[in-house]
């Protein structure tokens, strides 16, 4: 167990791991130097736990919302109850996941697909080997009803045609259309309009 799970569960914080079954294999298709990392959503708001983290000698903090478990040398990358790159909120976790402490499979496969697109604006060797993975069988209905309330029916419909045919080269437009569609849910152009105000 790691020092962070400890220290989530030493505080009584739910929290869930954004994990796939597919991660551990998908690594073997990345550099001999890339090093993995742990994604976890917590049920609380930032400032709950934000002071604690910074203060403990176990960890290291990057910026943003990561940190280094030290002894692990971990890197530790942190989500307040939704998934988001920024303020591009995309993905609220549903509680029962904070129960069962790992992410549905629909809300990974979610957050595989988006995730890259917003951080990287392509998919990594990893990402793709995942999705194929995934989209090699049947994919949860509820995938395309998240994506299609997230960046729009026509978008969502191109998206998983393109990834279902491994065609992982997303033109950049495209990704500015899907980013623009994503102000329009979560109160996410207000948090834009707020980050560049303040």
């Amino acid at each position: 167990m790691t020092n962070i799970i400890n220290f989530l569960e030493q505080k009584s914080i739910p929290y869930t791991v954004l994990i796939g079954k597919y991660d551990n294999e998908s690594y073997m298709h990345e550099r001999s130097d890339f090093k993995k990392d742990l994604d976890l959503v917590l049920n609380c708001k930032k400032d709950d736990v934000f002071s604690f983290l910074i203060a403990d000698n176990n960890f290291k903090y990057l910026g943003d919302n990561s940190f280094l478990d030290i002894d692990n040398d971990l890197r530790i990358d942190l989500y307040f109850k939704t998934i988001n790159v920024g303020y591009y909120h995309f993905l609220k976790i549903d509680n029962q996941d904070f129960l069962t402490k790992e992410v549905s499979e629909s809300a990974y496969i979610i957050y595989q697909i988006l995730d890259p697109l917003l951080k990287f604006s392509k998919y990594h060797n990893r990402h793709q080997y995942r999705l194929k993975k995934y989209f090699n069988n049947t994919i949860p209905k509820e995938v395309e009803e998240y994506l299609k309330e997230i960046i729009g029916k026509k978008l969502a419909y191109e998206l998983l045609e393109n990834i279902s045919n491994s065609n992982f080269a997303i033109k950049s437009i495209f990704i500015k259309k899907c980013k623009l569609n994503m102000l329009l849910i979560n109160g996410n152009f207000v948090k834009m309009i707020k980050s560049r105000i303040f």
